[in-house]
C-alpha cells in the first residue's frame, strides 16, 4: 500500500495544506513531499501544490510553490533535517505560476543553481517587440495566451514576471540530470510546453501535472505556437509537437508504455496526493489510459452537442459543462478546454469551424482512429 510508505512529518487540513511527508522507496532512497497552499476556490481548485526534495547522494528540489512560497518551502525544509546548502539544484515539473512562482526567491536564498528545460527558458523571458498586445510587453511569453483580463493580470501577475525574468537558469540539455545521471527526465509537452517528469530509477516518478489523480490537467492549444514559434528552440518546428491536445495525447501516451515497463513504480503528482481527507494513488499505466479515454469522450460528447446543426463556442460550452464549473473565471477555463478539443476535432476531419458559421460537424467521427495513430515519436 502506498500510505504504508509514508511518514507524516507535519499533518496539515483534510485537503493537503501544510503537509509534510517522507515517502521512503524500495531502494532505501527516501522523497519529502512539500505541501504548499494554491487557493484557486470553487469547484476548480486543484488542491496545493506538492514541491519535492529528492533524498539522494545529490539532493534536490523539484517545484517552488506558487508565488511568494520561497520562504514557506525554506521553513518547511527545515522540518526535514535537510539544509538548503545541502541541495544540488532546484528543477521544474513545468513553468506555471504555481510551480515557478517561488523559484527567484529560492535561489536568492540559496544559492542552489536552478536547471530548466530549454523550452522554458526561452518562454520565461519577455520580448516586447513580439508581444501580442501593449498589457502583455512586460509578461514573460509563455503567458501573452493568458485569458484573466487586464484589470486581474496587472493586479496580480505583474510581480510574478518581473521576478521571473530575474531568474538565472541552467538548461537540462540531456534525459539525465547534470549532478546525478541516475535520474532521468522525460520531457511531456501539451499541459504545458516545457513539463517533465523525473524518474528515480525503477522506484518513482514525480510527474507535475501531466497526471493527476480526481481531476484532468487541461491541455493547451496550437494557436499559441503561432505567437512562440520564433522564440522557441528551432528543434521545436511544429506545433503539435510542443502544444495542443495532440502533443499531450502524446505524452499520456508515452506515460502509458512506462507504466507498461514499470508497473510498481510510485507516482508522485504535483497535486492532490492528499485531498479530501484520503491519499490518492496513481497507477501510471491504468490513470494515462483513464485520461485518454476522457478526451476520446469529450470529443465524442462535442460531436453529439453539433448533431442538430452549427453552435457558437459559447454555446457548446454551456451544453457541455455543468454551470457550477462555469461559475467566475471558470467559463473561460472551460472555453480554453473546448478548443483544444475542437482543433484536434478540426485536424480529424469532424468538424469544420469558420467565423461567420460557428462549428459545424462535417458528418464524420475518425477522430478516436486519430487518436489511435498518434505516434510516440
Amino acid at each position: 500500500m502506498f500510505a504504508d510508505r509514508i511518514e507524516i512529518i507535519h499533518q496539515g487540513d483534510l485537503n493537503g495544506n501544510q503537509w509534510i511527508i517522507k515517502v521512503k522507496l524500495p531502494s532505501g532512497m527516501s522523497i519529502f513531499g512539500l505541501a504548499t497552499e494554491n487557493v484557486y476556490g470553487g469547484d476548480w481548485d486543484l488542491g496545493p501544490t506538492w514541491n519535492y526534495v529528492v533524498q539522494s547522494e545529490n539532493p534536490f528540489l523539484i517545484d517552488a510553490g506558487r508565488y511568494g512560497m520561497g520562504g514557506r518551502i525554506l521553513e518547511m525544509l527545515v522540518e526535514t533535517r535537510l539544509r538548503p546548502q545541502d541541495l544540488k539544484g532546484l528543477l521544474l515539473s513545468h513553468g506555471h505560476e504555481d510551480h515557478d512562482g517561488g523559484l527567484l526567491e529560492l535561489t536568492q536564498r540559496t544559492a542552489v543553481p536552478a536547471w530548466v528545460h530549454p523550452v522554458y527558458q526561452n518562454l520565461s523571458r519577455s520580448y516586447p517587440e513580439k508581444a501580442p498586445g501593449s498589457s502583455k510587453e512586460s509578461f514573460s511569453a509563455s503567458c501573452w495566451h493568458c485569458f484573466m483580463p487586464e484589470s486581474f493580470t496587472q493586479t496580480h501577475c505583474v510581480g510574478y514576471h518581473r521576478d521571473r525574468m530575474m531568474i538565472e537558469t541552467h538548461r537540462l540539455h540531456s534525459d539525465a540530470l547534470p549532478f546525478d545521471s541516475d535520474i532521468r527526465t522525460h520531457h511531456l509537452p501539451g499541459h504545458c510546453p516545457d513539463a517533465v517528469a523525473f524518474q528515480i530509477g525503477q522506484d518513482a516518478l514525480i510527474i507535475g501535472d501531466n497526471l493527476l489523480p480526481e481531476i484532468t490537467p487541461h491541455p493547451t492549444q496550437e494557436a499559441f505556437y503561432e505567437w512562440t514559434e520564433k522564440i522557441l528552440p528551432p528543434e521545436y518546428d511544429r506545433p503539435e509537437r510542443i502544444y495542443g491536445l495532440r502533443a499531450y495525447l502524446r505524452s499520456l501516451k508515452r506515460l502509458q508504455a512506462l507504466g507498461r515497463a514499470f508497473p510498481k513504480m510510485i507516482v508522485l503528482p504535483a497535486h492532490r496526493l492528499f485531498y479530501g481527507n484520503r491519499w490518492h494513488m496513481i497507477e501510471l499505466e491504468n490513470r494515462s489510459a483513464e485520461i485518454i479515454e476522457h478526451h476520446v469522450q469529450r470529443c465524442a460528447s462535442i460531436l453529439g452537442i453539433l448533431n442538430n446543426g452549427p453552435l457558437t463556442l459559447e454555446q457548446i460550452v454551456l451544453a457541455h459543462f455543468e454551470p457550477n464549473l462555469l461559475k467566475g473565471f471558470g467559463f473561460k477555463l472551460a472555453e480554453n478546454e473546448v478548443r483544444s478539443h475542437l482543433e484536434l476535432l478540426e485536424h480529424s476531419g469532424d468538424v469544420e469551424w469558420s467565423r461567420e458559421d460557428g462549428v459545424k460537424w462535417t458528418g464524420t467521427t475518425h477522430f478516436e482512429q486519430f487518436i489511435m495513430d498518434i505516434a510516440l515519436d
